[in-house]
């Protein structure tokens, strides 16, 4: 323990291109490797513009989402101060980045994952929902809402495609690391791919949330550690408890 305690967790973390570490630079040696990219998808905006008049909700649920959609906020804005349009954000990171562009977030769950989002919101009887979102997208948001009688009119907005020599490299140097953060579950299956054997990997995996836990578990790897909060600062708290050797509990989805 005070061997381990005399350093940093050296930390792999996998997130499509151009993010960012956050407070886990200040708590980990971070490597960052891109396993997926994200490719918008051309017809989207346009289909979108189209549908936001007639829509009472619009729901992002990523931070990428806001910035694809960048050219239609004046008239989100727009149609929000007229009252014919309310704006749900998933988490913070995807409010932050609707509030750069000067759109007003009118809601955000308590339980940052869309699930949530969709359960809470249904209490607030939206009519016609505007869901501009991954191809691949899980269905629990739109299913949801549905049962509660809103129409949801979901948009692919882009795609995840898997970056495979990346994916290759990050996989051949993953048991260098004490922890591997997964942060969606398309990047638990490009990393997974080229790794040859996640039931008794050479690191303790974290999942961002529990769908990215769930996707994990499926592809056999033991119980990763998941925080409660499901953020990758929430991540570098429950990485830096974890190594200290304490509240491993604490973090862990049931």
């Amino acid at each position: 323990m005070a061997a381990r305690l005399g350093r940093r967790p050296h930390v792999l973390l996998l997130r499509p291109p151009g993010s960012e570490p956050g407070r886990l630079a200040q708590t980990a040696i971070v490597a960052h490797i891109p396993v997926v990219e994200v490719e918008p998808l051309p017809q989207a905006i346009p289909e979108v513009e189209k549908l936001l008049e007639g829509s009472d909700w619009l729901i992002l649920t990523s931070p990428r989402a806001p910035r694809l959609l960048a050219d239609l906020a004046p008239k989100v804005k727009k149609l929000q101060e007229e009252g014919r349009l309310r704006v749900a954000a998933v988490g913070p990171k995807t409010r932050r980045a609707l509030e750069e562009l000067g759109i007003r977030v009118d809601y955000t769950p308590r339980e940052y994952r869309g699930a949530a989002l969709a359960e809470e919101l249904a209490g607030l009887r939206p009519r016609r929902v505007l869901l501009p979102r991954s191809e691949k997208a899980i269905p629990e948001l739109p299913l949801i809402l549905r049962r509660h009688g809103a129409e949801v009119a979901e948009i692919p907005l882009y795609r995840v495609t898997p970056l495979h020599r990346m994916a290759e490299a990050a996989a051949r140097a993953a048991d260098l690391f004490d922890y591997v953060v997964f942060t969606s579950p398309s990047i638990a299956e490009a990393f997974t791919r080229h790794y040859p054997r996640p039931r008794s990997p050479g690191f303790t995996p974290v999942a961002i949330g529990p769908t990215t836990a769930a996707r994990l578990r499926e592809l056999g790897y033991p119980e990763p550690l998941t925080p409660r909060r499901y953020t990758l600062d929430a991540v570098a708290d429950l990485i830096a408890r974890h190594w200290r050797g304490g509240e491993e509990e604490e973090g862990k989805e049931g």
